[in-house]
């Protein structure tokens, strides 16, 4: 399954390449880890939550390729969380942005999932976003079968955690807006739901990021209807 990401590369370069438009938003890919419909310019590499390191670049307007790897100290290597990411911009005009891709995600050795999944983004003139995002499980790898609910993440030597994932499709909201008087200053949100045959299977994430030219840092919680709340922050450069 993980030769699929094979397929938008092929398909990118089938297509005639040209330089990517500049985005009037720092890091228009993204608003906190949800994919937007827009490419990625250029090329970046940043920390999530400091353990998560990752990186990603642009070819042209139309292929993005991101990926991280967890770097927690301690943790055995089959321990460690990873993803890769590819994605097809096929429409970025107007204020609008459209977008494909799959998502590879690896929750330890143990757990792999592979995600299709789709994004609209709109740009009002004042540099306000918006983003639908749809996701569809279509593979998955844990010791129980690729039919089982419960997922069991054992990060070696701190212990196991479980979830139930019992759906394959899923949805999200993004939004981003510059804080009135400061544009370097912007507030995020994001509303995940993993399972959409079950309402309450929700994150909610809310920061603020501070962005320069070539850098950004965002700050904010999460909540998980577990419930748990928990701090969040990511730090980017962009070449």
């Amino acid at each position: 399954m993980r030769y699929l990401f094979i397929i938008p590369l092929l398909v990118a370069m089938s297509l005639p390449l040209h330089a990517a438009p500049t985005d009037s938003v720092v890091d228009g890919y993204r608003h906190f880890i949800m994919p937007t419909g827009k490419p990625i310019e250029g090329g970046y590499f940043g920390f999530w939550e400091l353990g998560f390191m990752q990186a990603g670049y642009g070819f042209g307007d139309v292929l993005s390729v991101a990926g991280g790897f967890t770097v927690m100290p301690t943790v055995a290597f089959r321990s460690q969380f990873g993803f890769l990411q590819s994605k097809l911009t096929f429409y970025n005009d107007q204020g609008i942005s459209l977008a494909a891709g799959l998502n590879y995600l690896r929750l330890t050795s143990d757990n792999t999932l592979l995600h299709l999944f789709g994004a609209l983004t709109y740009e009002t003139p004042d540099q306000t976003r918006f983003t639908g995002l749809i996701f569809y499980k279509i593979y998955s790898n844990t010791p129980n079968g690729s039919n089982t609910t419960l997922i069991t993440v054992n990060v070696v030597p701190y212990g196991a955690f479980t979830f139930n994932y019992t759906g394959g499709l899923g949805a999200g909201l993004g939004f981003d807006t510059p804080l009135a008087g400061n544009p370097h200053v912007r507030f995020v949100g994001e509303v995940w739901n993993k399972d959409l045959s079950d309402p309450t299977a929700l994150a909610i994430l809310g920061a603020f990021r501070l962005e320069s030219e070539k850098f950004s840092s965002d700050f904010g919680f999460m909540y998980f209807t577990l419930p748990l709340i928990a701090p969040v922050a990511n730090f980017v450069w962009r070449f």
